[in-house]
């Protein structure tokens, strides 16, 4: 296989592994900042045990080596779990992740300015159809509470389509350890409010598959990927999150996506898969 194909099948498989990431975080029905906290601090330590089977005697001096580069990387990974837990629990699921799923979006125009990527014409028309349907996303939402989450469902678009552009722009640096970075960031941002520590079995089982497992490992793949591939094609593959995060949730929970997230969400996808497509073919 292709250096390019590998990263997209990379992409594929962590996609597959946190699409129930949002269904649980509904589950656990934990505070915001106890959310953020757990969701910060128990990556950490799967993030941690990867780091030193990988480099082992080194582990100490790559995070030296990760640079200014890497503390970016690191902030923008603490602002997007951090973000995104808020637009999960004051938005609904569909809004969050169909509006997250324009991370591509974002990743292929800082491409056209920092990486000197410029894409096609078809390209161009992808991204104003893309904008144009998280606009009718967001219709419901202007009137309501729902506002501030698909606001903060946006900035972690913008921030996954920025790790991925800095990813590719320094390949040359390995920015996994940055991972580890933003998940401390993050959780010391949630230490000053108040943490829910009395947990039910439930809550515990929940919270250990999601967080040693359904984060760590697709944020690595999403960290090693865009060296492969270029991040807006990564992003792409990733938006099939908002259809099985959507559909765990909609299944289990029954939170039906409304009419205009269900008309922007169809638009967005199909014009995305059909982007897919003929890019992978040529």
């Amino acid at each position: 296989m292709t250096k390019n194909t590998k990263g997209l099948l990379w992409t594929f498989f962590a996609v597959i592994i946190i699409s129930p990431d949002s269904l649980l975080i509904r589950l656990l029905d934990l505070t915001d900042y106890s959310l953020i906290f757990y969701r910060s601090f128990l990556p950490a330590i799967t993030l941690i045990l990867f780091i030193f089977w990988s480099y082992k005697r080194d582990t100490i001096n790559v995070f030296f080596l990760i640079g200014i580069p890497g503390i970016i990387y690191a902030i923008f990974y603490a602002i997007t779990h951090i973000c995104f837990v808020y637009a999960i629990q004051y938005t609904s699921v569909a809004n969050t992740l169909v509006i997250v799923a324009g991370a591509p979006i974002f990743a292929a125009l800082f491409s056209i300015f920092f990486l000197k990527e410029k894409p096609t014409l078809f390209t161009w028309i992808i991204i104003i159809i893309a904008f144009i349907s998280m606009f009718t996303i967001g219709l419901g939402s202007y009137t309501s509470a729902g506002i501030f989450g698909d606001f903060m469902a946006l900035i972690v678009a913008i921030t996954m389509g920025s790790s991925g552009v800095l990813v590719r722009y320094f390949k040359d640096k390995d920015l996994v350890p940055a991972c580890l970075l933003g998940c401390l960031f993050a959780g010391l941002y949630s230490l000053p409010f108040e943490i829910e520590f009395n947990l039910n079995f439930t809550q515990i089982m929940y919270l250990s598959l999601m967080c040693f497992i359904m984060l760590p490992i697709p944020f690595i793949v999403l960290t090693i990927a865009p060296k492969y591939t270029p991040a807006y094609q990564v992003y792409l593959i990733f938006l099939l999150e908002s259809v099985f995060g959507t559909a765990w949730v909609w299944f289990v929970i029954k939170e039906v996506p409304s009419l205009n997230t269900i008309i922007g969400g169809f638009i967005l996808l199909s014009s995305v898969v059909l982007y897919t497509i003929i890019e992978t073919r040529k």
